[in-house]
């Protein structure tokens, strides 16, 4: 793509469109033209900010409009599919928010078209952006933290006043795609276990567990019943412990060196037994925005015909799991052994 700027279009103006707005209306390569929302009063939200942006209730005239090359979708997960399918078809590149789609059928499809179509397919999995979390793939890239043993992570909260969606599908995608993207590959069992315990039409806490083929682990617990807001994740690994901590003031990121033990091959001058900590430090972080970082990755990879970080199979893969957690939960927990990697992959592009 020779164009020196993008022309976008955003659907979807509720809890979190005006930030995509904001974002985009900043960036020096990016016109911002149309938007779209079902409810006038949220089109008037950003008209008083925005004037110049034309808005309008139906969707498909941003889609149609032949002018714009690319659109941003922040609805809800169950329009997804239908909103990024007329887009690519109409030959627009897409970005949507997470998860990509509710079901690995529909996330498959999406894929497909949009490779037919040759456009660019991101998904807005935000994490794989944040500082945080990019500096600590890149210690692991560098060799300094060794190899990834297991992964925990909890991200609680209180939970939205009208969801659509259950704790799993609201919470886990993030963590999700942080622990794929570490761990370079998914897994080959699911096991989940969810509960309600105010609202019985969906599930408001779970436990997820992932099983890798190479026997290394993960855990997701997400639930929206702590007044106590968490965002924290362990990665323990041959050369100590990374613990991320979304919550925290300053150092989000703490790495604890193995520990110091002579207990196991004490000698008799030993006067001593014991164990301690190896010691910890914070590595510097960057200071951005991750949602610019995502907005700018997705129109970069427009101009320069590239893949983004976050694209169509890596939503897919998370929407995978997803949908194999959520079946474990229906069966009762029982476990789900089926490989994500070549099957899957396969199938989206052919």
């Amino acid at each position: 793509m020779t164009k020196s700027s993008v022309r976008v279009g955003v659907i979807g103006c509720g809890y979190w469109g005006p930030n995509l707005v904001r974002t985009l209306a900043g960036m020096e390569d990016v016109q911002l033209a149309r938007i779209s929302d079902i409810r006038p009063g949220r089109l008037d939200f950003i008209a008083k900010r925005y004037p110049d942006i034309v808005g309008s209730c139906d969707a498909m005239t941003v889609i149609s409009d032949p002018s714009i090359d690319a659109i941003v979708i922040a609805t809800p997960p169950t329009t997804h599919h239908k909103l990024a399918i007329a887009a690519l078809r109409a030959g627009k590149h897409v970005m949507v928010e997470k998860p990509l789609a509710t079901s690995v059928e529909e996330g498959r499809q999406m894929v497909l078209v949009a490779a037919q179509a040759s456009r660019i397919l991101a998904v807005g999995h935000l994490f794989l952006y944040a500082p945080a979390v990019t500096r600590i793939r890149s210690l692991f890239d560098e060799g300094r933290l060794g190899d990834i043993y297991y992964i925990s992570a909890v991200r609680t909260n209180v939970g939205p006043p009208d969801p659509q969606v259950d704790a799993l599908w609201d919470l886990a995608p993030h963590d999700i795609s942080v622990i794929l993207n570490l761990m370079k590959g998914v897994p080959e069992e699911v096991i989940a276990y969810g509960a309600s315990f105010t609202n019985r039409n969906l599930a408001e806490a779970v436990f997820v567990t992932l099983r890798f083929g190479d026997g290394r682990l993960a855990q997701v617990h997400v639930g929206w019943l702590t007044s106590n807001k968490t965002r924290l994740m362990r990665i323990v690994c041959s050369q100590g412990e990374v613990v991320y901590d979304e919550m925290h003031p300053t150092d989000k990121v703490q790495v604890h060196n193995p520990s110091i033990d002579n207990r196991l091959q004490a000698g008799a001058t030993d006067a001593t037994l014991s164990y301690r900590s190896g010691g910890v430090w914070c590595p510097t972080l960057h200071n951005y925005e991750p949602l610019r970082a995502e907005c700018r990755d997705f129109i970069d990879s427009i101009l320069q015909g590239r893949r983004p970080i976050s694209d169509g199979e890596t939503g897919l893969s998370v929407v995978h799991v997803l949908e194999l957690a959520a079946k474990c939960m229906q069966n009762g927990g029982r476990s789900v052994l089926q490989s994500l990697s070549s099957v899957a992959r396969a199938e989206a592009i052919v």
